[in-house]
């Protein structure tokens, strides 16, 4: 079964959770997870299990994340896009109205 210990954190540190926190929802103490995380404890069956569902439950809301991140860049992008082109068409014309 893959570590899932590196996913864990990367999700954490997105969230922008403490290692309190998390360790809270993995039912363990924040030095627990402090010394699990940096391989001085080893990763239990069931502590990996239990991350395994955490990660699972936070897949959605990720994604969630992401498509509205990407849709504000492409938002802005398109703006800026329309911009060069007034700005384009503006000197094309010579500054006159078309149509």
């Amino acid at each position: 079964m893959i570590d899932p210990r590196e996913r864990v954190e990367h999700a954490r540190l997105k969230m922008r959770l403490s290692q309190s926190q998390l360790a809270s929802a993995f039912e363990i103490t924040q030095g627990h997870y402090s010394k699990v995380m940096s391989g001085k404890v080893i990763l239990s069956a069931d502590l990996r299990e239990r991350m395994e569902t955490w990660l699972t439950s936070q897949i959605e809301p990720l994604q969630e994340e992401q498509i509205a991140w990407r849709m504000q860049a492409l938002a802005a992008s398109i703006r800026r896009e329309c911009m060069e082109l007034m700005q384009l068409a503006g000197v094309a014309t010579g500054g006159r109205k078309t149509g």
